[in-house]
């Protein structure tokens, strides 16, 4: 089945924000999408099908981040919901789930064949821990992207907003085309240069602030991911790190309702700024 953008299903502030972003992206997609073995070769074939692929990247990393931000808060109103807070209720509960779902190895069962439930080390935990869940110990596109990675997706929207439908096909017919649009009084009345132009203005804004909140989100990302991969690999997950989680969720929740200055690391990192773009 051929690949379709898609996007996403949420209606909060950051999925708002995406959703525009891949509706930016989407006409580039068309344009370089490979339909047949032609579209392949040639001089420009090469540039076209790294573009194309790299939409896929930045489409995946969008969708990406919205699920992880998500799963983040949804983890940890279960950790203080379900399991009281105590990193060993939830990692024993999570290792039986685990062992019942996948199995284990023969240090997991008793000499009857049922699964340990007694005498449980830590080391048999620690895979099973609340910030074992929150970090992916594997190739992750949340977690192994840098906010440079995005620097051309954020070029490409801005790129995007300052040619207009009207100027390509004047170009590629060479001719004057006459766009219209609603008049105050109801009636159509035809697009001036000067509609064109300060329409060009206000999206070349629009996508201008859309590439800062790409930005700062990637940044913050990369932060909190490295927060989170650092505790996961000590010994502080057996600790039953409230303040931090709920830390970690206030940050998370901020970032989904666009509320970047409430997020820990935008207070501290003098980086984010509108400099950076």
């Amino acid at each position: 089945m051929e690949h379709m953008i898609q996007h996403i299903e949420s209606e909060q502030p950051l999925a708002i924000v995406f959703n525009k972003v891949i509706s930016k992206i989407t006409t580039l997609w068309i344009m370089t999408r490979p339909r047949i073995f032609d579209d392949i070769k040639g001089e420009e074939a090469a540039f076209k099908m790294m573009t194309y692929y790299q939409i896929l990247l930045w489409e995946k990393w969008l969708h990406k981040v919205m699920q992880r931000l998500q799963e983040w808060t949804t983890t940890i109103d279960e950790y203080f919901d379900e399991f009281n807070g105590s990193w060993e209720y939830y990692a024993l509960s999570k290792r039986l789930d685990f062992l019942n779902e996948f199995g284990g190895d023969d240090e997991d069962y008793n000499p009857d064949g049922s699964i340990k439930t007694t005498d449980i080390t830590r080391e048999q935990l620690k895979y099973h821990t609340v910030f074992s869940d929150l970090y992916h110990d594997c190739v992750d596109i949340v977690q192994d992207t840098k906010p440079t990675d995005l620097y051309p997706l954020i070029n490409a929207i801005e790129a995007n907003s300052r040619v207009s439908i009207i100027d390509i096909l004047q170009k590629v017919s060479g001719k004057e085309i006459t766009a219209y649009t609603m008049g105050d009084d109801g009636h159509l009345r035809p697009v001036t240069f000067a509609d064109r132009e300060l329409h060009k203005v206000s999206e070349m804004v629009e996508a201008h602030d859309y590439g800062l909140v790409i930005y700062t989100t990637a940044l913050l990302m990369e932060q909190l991911t490295k927060g989170i991969e650092t505790i996961a690999k000590s010994n502080t997950v057996f600790l039953d790190n409230h303040d931090l989680l709920h830390a970690i969720q206030c940050d998370a929740e901020a970032i989904l309702a666009l509320n970047f200055e409430d997020a820990r690391h935008f207070k501290s990192n003098k980086t984010i700024s509108n400099d950076k773009l």
